[in-house]
């Protein structure tokens, strides 16, 4: 079937299956304009907005997710109130490349006089950076002539690739008023046909419900959405959407309807299960050990050998998407138990952490597989029976009296660090008796700290040059690894230049010269540069003026704002420490110096000082921020902490001309 023509019938299913709505009779067609919503001026219900979702249409059909793949189809139709919500005319449509492709795409522009401009511009591919931390692919497009009181429509269509579920139910909540939606689910209906699709309602507005309908599909009217609010900083947006999730139910497992304990258990005994006969090769896995530890090694140092060594294990996951002949022609084997993965020299990560486990236990340590939620997009409910929360896998570690959760499937990251989603999150560890609820370890400060040292000279024209050096440690270091694991040598020096310039003021310069520790995950990432920063000082009457902030704070923008909707969620809990050496121009003296500033909440806290040493002064500055989650109602007080920083920061150092002081 061509994309075009598989458009068409999930156009022709939107229509077969809504009742009531709109007819929407061939992919090229639109739905009528209502002159109402052209005159519209404002959102009735909710006045001051720039746009408003007027109409959406969304069908996801999975039945053939076996044969050819699953397939999502969006229409939207929106209101334009203002100059920023021609915004929206600026579309970008998420999607994984690894498993889908966005198959179709057509949008137009109506003016206030009921004109029409067809989009016909190009659709080009482009990558999106969300809060989480996470890239994104998407295939974006620009509308043609958005001006406020226009309507924009725009549909497309995504496919997803044979065996493979992408799309597990609806998303109803977006981010702007929603005046009304129409959905459609055509459940799974190849092998496995059987289980049983479940809609569990996530925060949907009024008594809307999926409504199942003779042929088996479901339906859903939904009228009034409030937009969730995107914010900097804010908690991941699936607990916080309305949606509905279709779970489809394991005949052979209990009913997600039932008992918790009893959900959980069973799938940690199944899960158990598997594991064990994974790693039963107690004799291949002695071998290894006697090469990677020595018995005189201590539990931890015994622990750490063997981390490495499974690290040091290709991990097939980590890799981009390939195909079955992809697979058939690197030859690329089954592994069957922990000997093959050691025989092979590769594995997916869930067979790295057994390979772990088996290793740990064969040293004579309590080891077992933990599932945990991913809290860069899940919070974890165990009354919520619903596997698709614990799709992150750690493993757990009893070794002299002392407990350690740790990922070694997890590259870039060294022993004893999670990477910073699977901290503070909880999940279940399994063993033959069936799940014991964890909670993984808060992260520390420490764990993720920028230590900047620099040398720099002013020149007699106010122009700043010299020297950084820089480590970024912990997180800090490992998701700069992960994140740009697959750019070069010039790409990693583009990365570093770009980074340090958002440190400092408008129109500076940095110039890498040396980047070190890339490949040895245990040190942090070491940099080193040339900086030139154009005229920060001041000259007044023979004197100068400069503040003490020459590396600014890139995180004050994300407290500008008044006003708060959701609660404030930072990533990890980081430190940064700047020790500057700062030369002054000769003939000049140090004059005077900002008292040292500390501002102390606990939570937050930062201390800058600055002490003369003859012709030069050192700055010396420590910012810490410890906590993971802050509530809307504190957020005035981290608005206020900002802000005082920032005026600690920009307070000015005095120095004076030799022979004005002489005269």
């Amino acid at each position: 079937m061509s994309r075009t023509a598989r458009f068409v019938s999930l156009a022709f299913i939107l229509t077969a299956i809504f009742v009531g709505s709109p007819r929407m009779s061939r992919a090229d067609d639109w739905l009528p304009v209502d002159p109402a919503d052209l005159a519209m001026k404002d959102n009735p219900k909710q006045p001051g907005l720039d746009a408003m979702i007027l109409y959406r249409e969304v069908a996801v059909d999975v039945s053939k997710a076996n044969i050819s793949g699953d397939a999502e189809h969006e229409y939207y139709r929106i209101k334009i109130f203002t100059q920023e919500g021609t915004k929206r005319g600026h579309v970008e449509v998420e999607y994984d490349p690894k498993y889908a492709s966005v198959v179709h795409v057509e949008g137009r522009t109506i003016k206030p006089d009921g004109s029409i401009v067809k989009f016909d511009g190009q659709v080009l591919e482009t990558t999106i950076e969300r809060s989480s931390g996470f890239k994104v692919f998407a295939k974006s497009f620009t509308l043609p002539d958005v001006q406020p009181g226009c309507i924009i429509e725009y549909k497309y269509s995504i496919q997803g690739q044979p065996e493979r579920v992408l799309y597990w139910g609806w998303v109803v909540s977006q981010d702007i008023y929603t005046r009304e939606a129409h959905f459609a689910y055509t459940p799974y209906t190849g092998y496995g046909s059987n289980l049983r699709p479940i809609a569990r309602r996530n925060h949907l507005p009024g008594n809307a419900m999926p409504q199942q309908q003779a042929n088996g599909s479901y339906v859903m009217n939904v009228q009034d959405v409030p937009a969730i609010v995107e914010e900097p900083l804010m908690p991941p947006l699936r607990p916080l959407q309305g949606r509905v999730d279709f779970v489809y139910e394991d005949p052979e497992g209990p009913s997600i309807t039932g008992p918790s304990d009893k959900y959980w258990n069973h799938y940690a005994e199944k899960w158990n299960g598997l594991m064990e006969k994974f790693i039963d090769k107690r004799k291949a896995l002695d071998a290894e050990l006697g090469k990677i530890i020595s018995p005189s090694d201590s539990p931890e140092v015994k622990l750490r050998k063997i981390y490495a060594r499974v690290q040091q294990i290709r991990n097939l996951s980590a890799e981009d998407y390939k195909s079955e002949k992809e697979r058939k022609d690197e030859n690329i084997k089954e592994n069957n138990n922990v000997e093959d993965v050691l025989n092979h020299g590769y594995g997916y990560l869930r067979q790295l952490n057994y390979l772990f486990v088996g290793l740990a236990r064969a040293a004579g340590f309590e080891a077992t597989e933990v599932y945990v939620a991913p809290r860069n997009s899940e919070l974890f409910q165990a009354g919520m029976n619903d596997l698709s929360q614990v799709r992150n896998e750690l493993v757990w570690v009893r070794a002299d009296s002392k407990e350690y959760y740790l990922d070694p499937e997890a590259d870039y990251f060294p022993f004893g660090l999670l990477p910073w989603y699977e901290t503070s999150t909880s999940g279940f560890r399994v063993d033959k008796h069936g799940a014991t609820m964890v909670d993984t370890p808060n992260p520390d400060s420490s764990d993720a700290t920028l230590v900047r040292n620099a040398d720099l000279s002013i020149q007699p024209s106010g122009e700043i040059t010299g020297t950084l050096q820089a480590d970024f440690t912990g997180q800090q270091g490992a998701l700069i690894r992960r994140d740009e694991r697959k750019e070069d040598e010039a790409g990693r020096t583009k990365y570093f230049e770009n980074a340090v310039k958002r440190w400092l003021p408008a129109g500076s310069e940095f110039q890498v010269s040396k980047i070190a520790n890339w490949d040895d995950n245990s040190q942090p990432v070491h940099l080193e540069g040339k900086i030139t920063v154009p005229s920060l000082a001041t000259t007044a009457a023979q004197r100068m003026l400069m503040p003490l902030d020459i590396f600014q704070m890139p995180q004050m923008s994300d407290f500008t704002a008044e006003k708060r909707t959701n609660s404030v969620y930072i990533h990890y809990p980081y430190e940064e420490v700047d020790d500057i050496k700062l030369h002054l121009p000769a003939g000049y003296k140090v004059e005077g110096v900002p008292p040292t500033k500390k501002i102390d909440l606990q939570a937050v806290s930062c201390e800058i000082t600055a002490t003369a040493q003859g012709d030069s002064v050192e700055i010396k500055r420590h910012f810490a921020e410890r906590n993971v989650v802050f509530t809307k109602d504190q957020y005035p007080t981290l608005r206020k902490f900002f802000q005082i920083v920032k005026t600690n920061d920009s307070a000015q150092m005095v120095f004076q001309n030799s022979e004005s002081a002489h005269n």
